[in-house]
C-alpha cells in the first residue's frame, strides 16, 4: 500500500511550527557558540594544553584540538602547481544476505589516476574481490553485516591507493571519500586492520604521498565539544560529561560558515581527538574549506595525516588541489575524480544478480547445495512480477 499521505498532511502544520521553534533555538545556540569561539584570546599552546589535560583524565572524548594556527584563521586558496598526480579511490559492496540462496560478499573498488598538466587522459581500473567463505562469518557463526563489509571495503580502497601512489610521479595526492582513517568500531571486533593500516600510512609518509579524506556536508560537532571543554573549569574536567553539553546541534560546518565566507577559504588546522569511541591507527588533522562558488558558503572537511602539518607547503598544496578539483563540478562542487571513482565502483542490482547467478552455476558444477530463497524473500520477488 502507498504511504498514508492524509495522516502525514494532517500533521504538517504542527510539524512545521515545531521545526520553526527548533531552528530558532539552534540559531540562538549558534550565535552563543560563535561568541565563545571569537572570544578565545588565549594562545594556541594554552588551548592545546587544556584539552590535553582533559585527554589524560577522561576515558572517552571526541573533539577538535587546535594545532598551531589561530582559531579565526581563514586562508585563501593558493594556486595549484603546474603538475601533480591525483589518485582517487571509492568502493561499493555486496553484503551477505541470509534470505538469498547463496550467501556471498563482494568488494568493488574504483580507482582513477590523473597526471594534471601532462595532457594525458586519466587511467582507470576496477578491482572486484569475492570475500572468502571464512570471511563471511563472525566469531559467533553469524553472517557479517554492513559494518564488517564496510571495513573490508575501506581497507581495500586504502590498499589500492597505496599500490597506485607508490608508482606515481610526485607530488602525489591520494584521495578517499569520507574519513581518512579506518575507525575500528566495537561492532566488528573480529576484524582488526589497525596493524596493516599503520603499515600503509607509514609507506605513504615515507614516499611523501599526501593522503586525504574528503567529507562532504559534514555534521560533526568537534568544535562545539572543544569549546565546551575550554570553558569548563579545570577542577571539573575529571567529571566532564559530553551528554550535558548545553550548546548542542551546531555542526562545525554551520559554525565556521560565519568565518569562511570567500570561496576557497580554509579554516585553521585542527587535530581529531578520539579516545574510547573507536580504535584508530593514525593521528588525523583536518581543516574546513568553503567549496561554494556562490554567495552562500558550503563547507567540506578535509582530513590528512598529522605529519603534513609540519610541512605547511604540503597543506597548501592539498588546499589548492582540493579547491581546483571541486570546481570541475561547478553546479554541485565535489572532487571530480572522487565522483568518477564512485561511478566506476558502484554495483547495480543487475550486477548483483549476475554475480549470484555465476555462483549458483559454480555450486552446480561442484555438486554443492545452494539452498533456497527465504519465504519472506520469495514473496517479495512475487511483488516485482
Amino acid at each position: 500500500m502507498p504511504v498514508n499521505y492524509h495522516q502525514i498532511e494532517s500533521r504538517l502544520p504542527e510539524y512545521g511550527k515545531r521545526m520553526k521553534d527548533y531552528e530558532t533555538a539552534l540559531t540562538q545556540a549558534e550565535q552563543a557558540l560563535w561568541e565563545q569561539f571569537t572570544r578565545l584570546d588565549e594562545d594556541v599552546a594554552a588551548l592545546r594544553a587544556k584539552i590535553e589535560k582533559a585527554e589524560a583524565q577522561l576515558r572517552r572524548l571526541y573533539c577538535a584540538k587546535p594545532v598551531s594556527e589561530p582559531l579565526l584563521t581563514h586562508k585563501t586558496a593558493p594556486l595549484p602547481p603546474a603538475g601533480y598526480t591525483l589518485i582517487a579511490a571509492d568502493g561499493s559492496q555486496i553484503v551477505p544476505n541470509r534470505h538469498r540462496p547463496v550467501q556471498f560478499g563482494v568488494i568493488n573498488v574504483g580507482l582513477i589516476q590523473a597526471r594534471l598538466g601532462s595532457g594525458n587522459p586519466p587511467e582507470v581500473s576496477i578491482q572486484s574481490t569475492l570475500l572468502d567463505p571464512e570471511e563471511l562469518l563472525n566469531p559467533e557463526g553469524n553472517l557479517i553485516g554492513e559494518d564488517e563489509v564496510a571495513l573490508y571495503r575501506d581497507f581495500a580502497e586504502r590498499r589500492a591507493l597505496l599500490e597506485a601512489a607508490l608508482a606515481a610521479q610526485a607530488p602525489v595526492i591520494a584521495l578517499t571519500d569520507g574519513l581518512l582513517d579506518i575507525y575500528q568500531q566495537y561492532s566488528a571486533p573480529q576484524l582488526n586492520f589497525q596493524a596493516d593500516m599503520r603499515k600503509i600510512h607509514q609507506q605513504l609518509e615515507a614516499r611523501g604521498v599526501i593522503s586525504a579524506g574528503y567529507v562532504d556536508k559534514p555534521g560533526a560537532e568537534m568544535l562545539s565539544r572543544m569549546l565546551d571543554l575550554l570553558h569548563t573549569p579545570e577542577l571539573d574536567l575529571i567529571a566532564y560529561d559530553d551528554q550535558k553539553r548545553s550548546l548542542r546541534g551546531i555542526s562545525d560546518a554551520r559554525l565556521l560558515a560565519k568565518l569562511l565566507t570567500v570561496p576557497g577559504e580554509r579554516s585553521a588546522v585542527f587535530e581529531t581527538v578520539s579516545k574510547g569511541a573507536a580504535q584508530t591507527s593514525l593521528k588525523v588533522h583536518f581543516f574546513y574549506i568553503n567549496i561554494s562558488l556562490g554567495s552562500m558558503p558550503y563547507l567540506a572537511r578535509v582530513e590528512f595525516p598529522a605529519w603534513l602539518s609540519a610541512q605547511p607547503e604540503l597543506v597548501d598544496l592539498l588546499h589548492a588541489v582540493i579547491f581546483q578539483e571541486v570546481q570541475v563540478l561547478d553546479r554541485h562542487p565535489y572532487p571530480y575524480l572522487l565522483h568518477r571513482a564512485h561511478e566506476l565502483a558502484v554495483i547495480t542490482l543487475q550486477e548483483h544478480e549476475q554475480v549470484e547467478a555465476m555462483l549458483l552455476q559454480e555450486y552446480a558444477r561442484q555438486g554443492l547445495h545452494a539452498g533456497l530463497h527465504s519465504n519472506k524473500d520469495a514473496n517479495k520477488q512475487l511483488l516485482k512480477i
